[in-house]
């Protein structure tokens, strides 16, 4: 086989091996730049799939960054960042998608099933087994047994003491020979209980306060010594507790809405009623006093102790003798009952509904 062998003195023979030289290095840079043309478009390729993956992903993804940084490697390491981005971003859109349906799993997992109209068995074992929300914490068993025992304590004392009122206050069939325990009452209830009045017919049957200092006290004060009403049937410091005095004023509300107090003295407002009921009765530590009623009387809302003077005979006949001529609409007067300045009388005073100017009083004077 022939060789040809270049001549260097031919200077067209090494044009032409030149010319060879500079086409063979031109047609290497070329297919170089097709190379990276392809890569490059394999690289924007993948990129809009990805793009198209993971369209939450960051606005600059690994395939961009390699993409950017073409310029900075050679061909091979281009595509080797290409495909290595291209896979972390496929398990990025992976991870990305098995995320949103287990959200959704979960999501739909704890939404609450609407209840059926007849719920099973076993929703009704659940619903009962479910305890109810505590809005505060429970005390403590040792707590809860000390205010249990607290409480019946209470609670016995309080029985106690109702039937230490009930037993000191019993009734008999004779009212003459009833008795009022007034030591037990005054230690269980009020130590300014001092009498016990009892109107027959009526559900007057009450305890009888005098308040030291304060005559209007007990206007507004209960048996407890709370304030409001209905307050207490009372006396004023102007009379004595003996109930020797020509004239002795009980005060007491009429609880209309409640028919306690002296609301039941308005019963003597009809004349059958009034016929029928005759006498009262007071009782002290010491005795028992029966008032003999010869007047149911509308009056004026002047104070009577403070507006006559009782131990006066005159005015004492002049007062009662208008109440004894009185007897016409509501106020009664009982026949055959004789009084004089020596008498000694009780007043039973309440209020009249819708006249606050006047006063309903029933009048009973002593016999025994």
């Amino acid at each position: 086989m022939a060789i040809n062998q270049i001549n260097p003195n031919d200077p067209e023979g090494s044009k032409k091996n030149t010319s060879k030289k500079r086409h063979g290095s031109a047609g290497f840079i070329a297919l170089s730049v097709a190379l990276l043309l392809v890569i490059v478009g394999l690289g924007c390729f993948l990129w809009k799939k990805n793009q198209e993956l993971n369209e939450k992903s960051e606005p600059f993804s690994l395939a961009e960054e390699a993409t950017f940084s073409v310029s900075e490697n050679t061909p091979e390491e281009v595509a080797k960042k290409i495909e290595s981005a291209s896979q972390e971003s496929a398990e990025a859109a992976t991870l990305e998608t098995e995320s949103e349906e287990a959200s959704v799993e979960t999501s739909n997992a704890e939404e609450t099933p609407e209840p059926s109209e007849e719920p099973t068995e076993e929703t009704k074992e659940t619903v009962e087994a479910t305890p109810e929300p505590q809005e505060t914490a429970k005390p403590s068993e040792e707590t809860q047994a000390t205010q249990q025992t607290v409480s019946e304590e209470e609670k016995a004392k309080q029985k106690e003491g109702e039937q230490a009122v009930a037993k000191a206050t019993a009734q008999s069939n004779d009212p003459m020979t009833r008795v009022i325990d007034f030591a037990t009452l005054q230690s269980k209830k009020n130590g300014h209980i001092y009498a016990w009045i009892s109107v027959p017919g009526t559900n007057v049957d009450y305890p009888v306060l005098r308040h030291p200092t304060d005559d209007g006290y007990y206007l507004y004060h209960n048996l407890n010594g709370s304030q409001g009403y209905p307050g207490c049937i009372y006396t004023e410091n102007c009379n004595s507790k003996e109930w020797t005095d020509p004239v002795t004023v009980l005060y007491g509300h009429d609880m209309r809405s409640t028919g306690t107090m002296f609301h039941q003295l308005h019963k003597f407002e009809k004349q059958d009623f009034f016929d029928k009921h005759e006498f009262f009765y007071i009782y002290t530590p010491d005795k028992t006093l029966k008032y003999q009623i010869f007047s149911a009387y509308v009056h004026t809302n002047e104070h009577l102790i403070g507006n006559h003077n009782f131990y006066n005979s005159t005015e004492f006949d002049s007062f009662f003798g208008t109440v004894l001529a009185t007897n016409s609409g509501n106020s009664h007067v009982r026949d055959g009952v004789s009084i004089d300045s020596n008498s000694k009388i009780v007043a039973l005073s309440t209020c009249i509904k819708n006249k606050p100017e006047n006063r309903y009083i029933i009048f009973g004077v002593l016999v025994n």
